[in-house]
């Protein structure tokens, strides 16, 4: 995938993203024991990877709003990801093969990439589990 330079709403993911740290555990709806309301709060976005819901960021100084998610991956190879925006993505845990526009890239723990709005996307996952945050950047009117 070739570095793209990225506008300034990278910079505002980047810094929502150092913001946000501690918001998941706010963000979250009340919690209960029940595995079937746990399982609910996950959807599948493609046959391999489950995403949580997404929370959600406007900006009110800038036409702009980030969602963020945590995907989730069993071993395997999951199938193409639709994507509707440009999407900021971070490997929370494990090691994934992404496969961008037909270019494979190894992604290790703490690593950072961003996928185009359009460019196909696949993981593949070689260990148990992987964890992937990935931040959608919604551009445009709010």
């Amino acid at each position: 995938m070739k570095n793209v330079p990225l506008a300034a709403p990278l910079v505002f993911a980047t810094l929502a993203t150092n913001m946000v740290v501690a918001i998941p555990s706010h963000a979250q709806s009340t919690t209960t024991s029940s595995p079937q309301a746990q399982a609910s709060d996950y959807e599948i976005l493609a046959k391999g990877v489950a995403g949580s819901r997404p929370f959600q960021v406007p900006f009110k100084s800038a036409p702009l709003r980030l969602e963020f998610r945590n995907l989730v991956m069993g071993h395997g190879e999951s199938e193409r990801l639709q994507l509707p925006t440009r999407v900021l993505m971070e490997l929370r845990e494990g090691g994934v093969t992404t496969t961008i526009n037909q270019e494979k890239h190894e992604r290790r723990q703490g690593d950072f990439w961003v996928v185009e709005k359009g460019n196909s996307l696949t993981i593949g996952n070689p260990g148990q589990v992987a964890v992937i945050r990935a931040i959608y950047i919604f551009e445009g009117a709010r």
